[in-house]
């Protein structure tokens, strides 16, 4: 069989035509929407003292949305992670919530269950600093 009549030849237009289209794809999802992660990171006051034992929760806008958390240490600063341990937040519009926390401190609704909070990630290192005013 000779190499222009293979149907899979390397070298065949079929063959290169499905090729360039699958690279095409290829480009085409890797381009929608920014799409991505970066590393994200910050501390959460509240009343200017650190809030330790919190969940900081990133929620990105669109359908595939992928959350991602941080949990605040005893200074109160946080890194976020998602699903699978992995560092980052997804690039975009992020709405953003602090729950849990201190024993005895209660949180702002708009802060957690309504949040107003919103933060653009964007590529390379992000730091969000939240300041929680109760009173």
């Amino acid at each position: 069989m000779s190499q222009s009549s293979s149907p899979l030849s390397i070298r065949s237009p079929t063959c290169l035509g499905m090729t360039a289209m699958a690279a095409m794809a290829v480009v085409a999802v890797a381009g929608c929407g920014g799409g991505g992660f970066a590393e994200v990171s910050g501390t959460v006051l509240v009343d200017g003292k650190p809030l330790q034992s919190a969940f900081v929760t990133f929620v990105p806008e669109g359908p595939d949305a992928v959350r991602g958390v941080g949990s605040t240490n005893a200074e109160g600063r946080y890194r976020v992670i998602r699903p699978g341990s992995k560092v980052g937040a997804m690039i975009g519009k992020n709405r953003v919530s602090v729950t849990g926390g201190d024993a005895g401190r209660t949180l702002p609704p708009q802060y957690n269950t309504e949040s107003t909070l919103t933060y653009e990630v964007k590529r390379g290192a992000n730091v969000f600093d939240i300041d929680i005013k109760t009173k």
